[in-house]
């Protein structure tokens, strides 16, 4: 591979951005970058949501899969937990 290839795909990398959802609702973008669940606690603190659940890629994430990389995920959705009794 040359040189030139290897910097396009490196910047092809880095431009990895994946959709944030929060509650069913596009909110924006975020880098494909750190594990799943830095990014949905990040996404959760900015909304205010405080007991919430994760889906990445529409597929459920339990507290194991929370430390995955982003690499492959396209969405990541965070939604309120019902709260009442």
């Amino acid at each position: 591979m040359t040189a030139k290839k290897k910097a396009k795909k490196r910047a092809a990398a880095s431009a990895a951005q994946v959709t944030t959802l929060v509650n069913g609702q596009v909110t924006g973008h975020v880098a494909a970058s750190g594990t799943i669940g830095e990014a949905a606690d990040l996404l959760a603190r900015n909304a205010g949501l405080k007991s919430y659940s994760v889906r990445a890629n529409g597929v459920p994430v339990s507290v194991s899969d929370a430390g995955g990389s982003m690499a492959k995920v396209k969405s990541i959705e965070v939604f309120a937990k019902d709260t009442r009794g």
